[in-house]
């Protein structure tokens, strides 16, 4: 395998150019368990670790390797390891608030082309999930596409599969089954070597399904769900990333229970448009869209001109924002005064030696 067919290129030349310099190797995660890797040089899998250099200097879980990140390490071939000394710039990445209740931010995957959202036409389908996916993609520069999968198993698979189209007018949205090939050729499309996909959704959706129906063979492992409520067991426990001929490399995540928005720096996903659209009507400007005299927004969703999904999904998703901005700020705040509390202590000491110095 070539660094090209693992989705080297240009841009990543020129960003690993001072690290060349220092004598280091490129390499991709293409897989991470805790803080111990997988990478492959292009020439052959081997064991990576941080420096521990890396481990000092990294301030968030975010900054560590992700699975699809290029990195700068040392390589010993004779004993299949190398040790990681520092990220090559990632270009995209995909990233949520992680899971409980500290606001933390977590990297699912890095420099990818296209993610595909899964979701399964059995009970897994979730019109809520997707504009909340599509939110939390918009402005990353990644591109977005819809899968439908298990068609076979929904005799209303066609007309989901429109209504999914309006809800979601700029993503293109596939109808497919894994299981039986249907619409599998319409996916390869989006895919082709050197570049990265990344497919998320819940667990039970079919992504691992998808994958292996794709490479011709089981490379991802995968469970049966439950016939009561569609749901599966997580069979992919760690993002693994997996070369498939024709179609470039793939990543697999495990299914997301919770998807927590990290941040929108303002933005809003497209779908979300004809809510802000609206608002520019509104008597005030600063208003919130729910009880206040002269709301263009309320009166447009009154009328049916907004669908009620979408507006349900922008208020639970702009709640959401100013929650975890909030956290985001007290963190930030509570890590200044740490830091000027921990200088104030360094100036003290250093006052104090000097005036010893004086005194002898």
């Amino acid at each position: 395998m070539t660094l090209e067919q693992l989705g080297w290129n240009s841009r990543f030349e020129e960003d690993f150019e001072p690290f060349r310099k220092d004598g280091l190797n490129p390499a991709r995660v293409i897989a991470e368990h805790r803080e111990r890797y997988i990478l492959h040089t292009g020439e052959a899998e081997i064991a990576g670790e941080v420096s521990g250099k890396f481990m000092f200097t990294a301030q968030t879980p975010s900054e560590y390797p992700k699975t699809g990140d290029w990195v700068a390490a040392s390589v010993f071939p004779e004993e299949s390891k190398a040790i990681i000394h520092s990220l090559v710039p990632r270009h995209t990445y995909f990233s949520r608030k992680a899971a409980g209740i500290k606001t933390v931010e977590q990297v699912m995957a890095s420099n990818i082309d296209t993610i595909f959202i899964v979701q399964g036409l059995d009970n897994n389908y979730n019109p809520m999930r997707l504009l909340r996916y599509a939110a939390s993609i918009e402005g990353t520069g990644i591109s977005p596409v819809v899968i439908l999968n298990k068609s076979d198993l929904n005799p209303d698979a066609s007309q989901i599969l429109e209504k999914t189209k309006e809800l979601l007018r700029s993503i293109p949205i596939l109808e497919i089954s894994a299981k039986t090939g249907n619409h599998m050729s319409e996916l390869k499309k989006y895919m082709s070597e050197g570049m990265t996909s990344v497919f998320v959704g819940s667990s039970g959706a079919g992504k691992s399904t998808i994958i292996n129906s794709l490479a011709g063979r089981q490379v991802a492992q995968t469970h049966e769900v439950r016939e009561d409520d569609s749901r599966g067991r997580h069979t992919t426990v760690a993002r693994q990333l997996y070369f498939i001929d024709n179609c470039g490399m793939v990543i697999d995540t495990p299914g997301i229970r919770e998807l927590q928005l990290w941040d929108d720096d303002g933005k809003s996903s497209p779908e979300y448009d004809i809510v802000l659209m609206y608002a520019q009507n509104c008597r005030f400007k600063d208003c919130l869209h729910e009880n206040e005299p002269g709301c263009a927004v309320k009166e447009a969703a009154d009328k049916g001109l907004i669908p009620p999904e979408i507006l349900k999904s922008y208020f639970k998703l702009k709640k959401e924002m100013e929650y975890t901005r909030s956290k985001v700020d007290e963190a930030a705040a509570l890590e200044r005064k740490q830091k000027e509390k921990k200088f104030g202590k360094y100036v003290k000491n250093v006052l104090k030696d000097i005036k010893e110095v004086k005194g002898r």
